[in-house]
């Protein structure tokens, strides 16, 4: 399952367009690198919300020819960034699906990348979760996870609290986060050692979190 949230669509939009505004960033420019390499796919954001992501996604002439999907446990959340993709004229480039990241409703090597952005950390299951994803890439396809690390630098974690306060927004749980080191040791239990990569920048708001990169092998 994939936890809802526990504020309503519109205030979570806001903190999604504004607070996370830096990381949104770093992910959106990391998927279009990877994107450089791979034909145009279908693409699913697993935990999407209010589907900030791929609006940003669908907007990049890098990612043209893209077929983009947000997935979400709680429908509200989606329906909460439906305006924003009619607005766009995205209508037929963005689908929306509900959907448990634990149990992704797609078909085996289906999909060409898969991403997720400040969701692992949610789940009650966080193994099943990466091994879903590797499930559904088509061989040669990639998955991609940001997320937030429990030990994180207090000064990082300061400035976050100051941006979520911004918008109205509580300080994060960094309990439920994951630290770096029980990262990788979540990849190498979910026998994705061998085509996955766990990294976290040294410095900067990157250094907030880490990246999960699995890059399923062409004859898997």
């Amino acid at each position: 399952m994939l936890l809802k949230n526990l504020r309503p669509a519109d205030e979570y939009d806001r903190f999604a367009s504004q607070a996370l505004e830096p990381w949104d960033v770093l992910f959106v420019t990391r998927i279009r690198q990877i994107a450089r390499d791979l034909p145009p796919g279908a693409l699913v954001d697993i935990g999407t919300a209010t589907v900030v992501v791929p609006v940003r996604l669908a907007a990049d002439h890098v990612l043209k020819g893209w077929h983009f999907i947000g997935l979400d446990l709680d429908e509200t959340m989606l329906e909460g960034g439906r305006p924003r993709i009619e607005a766009l004229g995205l209508s037929d480039t963005i689908e929306l699906k509900v959907g448990d990241a634990l149990d992704l409703p797609f078909a085996d090597n289906s999909l060409t990348m898969a991403v997720s952005r400040a969701t692992l950390h949610h789940l009650p299951d966080k193994l099943k979760s990466l091994t879903e994803m590797y499930r559904v890439l088509q061989p040669g396809g990639v998955g991609l996870v940001h997320d937030m690390r429990r030990d994180v630098a207090p000064d990082l974690l300061e400035k976050f609290t100051q941006m979520r306060a911004s918008v109205g927004y509580p300080p994060t749980h960094v309990e439920e986060k994951v630290t770096l080191e029980e990262a990788r040791a979540l990849v190498i239990e979910a026998g994705l050692d061998h085509c996955t990569v766990v990294t976290s920048p040294s410095s900067g708001m990157g250094a907030l979190g880490f990246e999960i990169l699995i890059k399923k092998p062409l004859l898997a």
